[in-house]
C-alpha cells in the first residue's frame, strides 16, 4: 500500500538543515531559503525569499574570475546544460566578507522532465563553528584584535617568530604578506572614523576566512595587517596574495545606504636563511610601498 508523501514534513525537514540550500525559479527568484543558508550567510528569509538572487546580495566570486552578480552565473548554466555544477566559491555574508564555499547547484525537473527551477546547497570551506570556538577562547586569552576581529600584533609576531625557528631547523618554505587597506584617509574624510572601523572589520573577516586553516592573519598597525602563509613558497606566495586582493575587493562595506568600495595593496615575500623578524617584515613592507607607490590595488613581490 502506498504511503502518502507528508510535504509539510519534508519541508521541516529541508528547513532544518545545517546545510544551506535554497530554490530559485527559472527567473532567478528565490523560492525557499533554510536556517543553514541563514546561518553561513547571515540573511534571513524574509531577505531573500521572493528576490532575484541578481539583486546584489550573494555576490559570488568563483576561481580566478572577477565576481558574479549574484547567483545567476550557476543558476542559467543549470538552465541551459541540465546538468549538475559543482563549484569552490566565495559567498558575500550579510555583514560586507567573503565566506569560501562549495557549492552544488542541480535541476529540478517537474514530471514531463522539463527542468522549473534550480536546487543550489552549500558549505563552508571552512567549518564556522570551529572558527567561532577558536576564536572565543583567543578572544579569552586576550589574543585578538577587537578592532577587526582578527589576531593582534603580539599574536601574529609570535606565529612569526615560531615559524622562523622551524624554518632554522627544517627548510620548510614560508611567506608573509604586508597589507594594506588603500585610501583609508578618503574613507575618513568622506564618511567619518565609523565607516574606516566598519572597513577595518569586514577586510580583517574577509582575509581571515580567505586563508588556509594552518596560515595566520593578525593586525599589525593602524592600517596594516600581516598574514604569514605556512608552507609557501616564493613561486606560490603572488598567487595567494593575488587571490587576497580580489576577495577583498569582492567585500562591501554598507554604509548609510550606500557602499563603500574597498581595494588593498599587498606586499609579500619568503623566507630566506638567516631572516629575522625584523628582516622579514621590513622586506614585506618595502615591497607593499612599491605596490602603494604604483596606485595601490595591486601586489608586489621582494625576494
Amino acid at each position: 500500500m502506498p504511503v502518502a508523501v507528508d510535504t509539510d514534513m519534508f519541508r521541516t525537514v529541508l528547513e532544518g538543515l545545517r546545510t544551506a540550500l535554497y530554490v530559485v525559479d527559472l527567473e532567478g527568484r528565490t523560492l525557499f531559503w533554510n536556517d543553514g543558508a541563514e546561518r553561513i550567510t547571515g540573511y534571513l528569509r524574509q531577505d531573500v525569499v521572493g528576490r532575484v538572487c541578481g539583486e546584489s546580495f550573494l555576490g559570488e566570486a568563483e576561481g580566478d574570475e572577477e565576481e558574479s552578480r549574484g547567483g545567476l552565473r550557476s543558476i542559467a548554466a543549470v538552465i541551459r546544460d541540465g546538468k549538475i555544477i559543482k563549484a569552490e566559491i566565495s559567498l558575500r555574508h550579510k555583514n560586507g566578507h567573503r565566506i569560501p564555499v562549495q557549492l552544488r547547484a542541480f535541476p529540478i525537473r517537474n514530471a514531463r522532465g522539463a527542468i522549473v527551477g534550480v536546487a543550489e546547497s552549500f558549505e563552508e570551506t571552512i567549518s564556522v563553528s570551529d572558527w567561532d570556538r577558536r576564536h572565543t577562547k583567543l578572544a579569552t586569552y586576550g589574543c585578538l584584535d577587537q578592532a577587526s576581529g582578527v589576531l593582534n600584533h603580539g599574536m601574529v609576531e609570535s606565529h612569526l617568530r615560531e615559524n622562523l625557528g622551524t624554518f632554522v631547523a627544517h627548510p620548510v618554505p614560508f611567506s608573509i604578506l604586508s597589507i594594506e587597506i588603500d585610501h583609508l584617509d578618503k574613507i575618513q574624510a568622506r564618511d567619518g572614523p565609523g565607516a574606516i572601523a566598519a572597513t577595518i572589520r569586514v577586510v580583517g573577516q574577509t582575509l581571515e576566512n580567505s586563508l588556509r586553516p594552518t596560515d595566520f592573519l593578525g593586525r599589525w598597525q593602524e592600517n596594516h595587517f600581516l598574514a604569514v602563509l605556512t608552507e609557501c613558497n616564493e613561486w606560490e606566495i603572488a598567487r595567494a596574495a593575488d587571490r587576497l586582493r580580489r576577495m577583498a575587493s569582492a567585500s562591501k562595506i554598507e554604509w548609510w545606504g550606500d557602499f563603500i568600495p574597498v581595494t588593498i595593496s599587498l606586499g609579500a615575500t619568503s623566507a630566506k636563511p638567516g631572516d629575522t623578524v625584523e628582516g622579514i617584515v621590513a622586506r614585506a613592507m618595502q615591497a607593499l610601498s612599491e605596490s602603494i607607490k604604483q596606485g595601490g590595488n595591486r601586489t608586489t613581490v621582494r625576494k
